[in-house]
């Protein structure tokens, strides 16, 4: 009744001046997020990353350096993207309100941690600090009350403060990362510092994770952008990543659908993917990868029937989770699966509306 009702709204009065009747329904104020294969869809907070390029002769520790400079990152909480504020003056010019820019100012930024039982972010700003300030290699003894630092002394061998004589930077880059619909927006902080450092609280009547967050300034912000996958960008999905194809995937077997993740659509994408970017025949690993692909997208569509086809068809048709199947995957990285709002209970809750539309008529 529901579907009637709609398409006897629509039809009132339909014609060259008025198309859609007197009332329209709702369907129009989703078409700017879901036309176009989600191209216009916001992007959610969780999927981001970021990247800490260190530098090794500053970190003066390979083994951090190659076992846990990647694994920072998958540490963030969360990140502010970059910030600007420009300064400007208002003139008078002529009588005429004219704004002249004097400069621009890279704002700071904010970044928290998860404080891991492994102790790697707090090892991390050890060494920085360390790095920086002197004090933190002086035993208590350079603080008793009859040591002060002077000039030329040589009996007092403890240096304190910033008197390091450093010389090169301990951060070369932290780069920042959002992604979506299998591609990544990157922001790359240019000589950044930490301004502030805070370690986590502790609190007996909570059993929250200790956190630690941290201030960034930096010089300048490089933009950047790709296709996301293992590796790209630098270090994503490297460490500790779950690289079997998930069985929903259409690398990993997929499903006898039409539409949605892992279904015969979704793999013809995948695999001409594959080849229109290279990936297929730049090694023996991808063409293995994207043959595994045609032979399961093939099965998969082998098994399907035109009953389940006329089904999803009518589902195109009258249920907006219908369109969002068919827009396929809109974020991760390829062969992996996320979880999307409720899908599952979307995607039964309009199976129903389908046989309950097909009885009423």
């Amino acid at each position: 009744m529901a579907n009637k009702f709609t398409r006897f709204l629509s039809g009132v009065g339909q014609g060259l001046t008025n198309p859609k009747g007197v009332v329209s329904d709702w369907r129009h104020g989703r078409r700017l997020f879901i036309d176009d294969t989600f191209r216009l869809s916001p992007r959610q907070k969780f999927l981001f990353y970021v990247n800490f390029e260190l530098d090794k002769t500053a970190v003066r520790s390979t083994k951090f350096v190659d076992k846990h400079a990647n694994e920072i990152g998958y540490l963030v909480k969360t990140a502010d993207m970059p910030k600007y504020t420009f300064d400007s003056v208002l003139k008078n010019q002529y009588n005429r309100k004219k704004i002249i820019y004097k400069q621009i100012n890279y704002d700071p930024i904010n970044l928290s941690f998860h404080d891991d039982s492994a102790g790697i972010v707090n090892a991390m700003w050890a060494l920085y600090y360390g790095y920086y300030i002197k004090d933190r290699h002086n035993p208590l003894a350079a603080y008793n009350s009859n040591h002060y630092r002077q000039t030329q002394t040589p009996q007092d061998n403890f240096r304190y403060g910033m008197d390091n004589q450093i010389t090169v930077p301990f951060l070369k880059t932290v780069n920042l990362y959002t992604m979506s619909r299998r591609r990544f927006l990157g922001y790359t902080l240019v000589n950044p510092r930490i301004k502030t450092w805070a370690h986590g609280s502790g609190d007996y009547a909570s059993s929250e994770g200790v956190e630690n967050t941290m201030t960034l300034e930096y010089e300048a912000v490089i933009y950047s952008g790709g296709t996301v996958s293992i590796g790209n960008p630098k270090g994503f999905a490297t460490l500790h990543y779950d690289t079997t194809p998930s069985p929903l995937s259409v690398a990993g077997g997929g499903t006898r659908t039409l539409l949605g993740e892992g279904g015969v659509l979704d793999g013809l994408e995948s695999i001409f993917g594959d080849i229109a970017s290279g990936t297929a025949f730049d090694s023996p690993g991808g063409f293995l990868s994207t043959a595994i692909k045609i032979a399961n997208t093939y099965k998969n569509a082998k098994g399907l029937g035109k009953d389940q086809l006329k089904a999803e068809a009518v589902n195109i048709l009258r249920s907006p989770a219908g369109l969002n199947a068919a827009a396929g995957i809109i974020g991760g990285v390829a062969n992996a699966v996320f979880p999307k709002r409720d899908s599952a209970n979307e995607q039964t809750k309009a199976n129903q509306r389908v046989i309950v539309s097909q009885e009423g008529e």
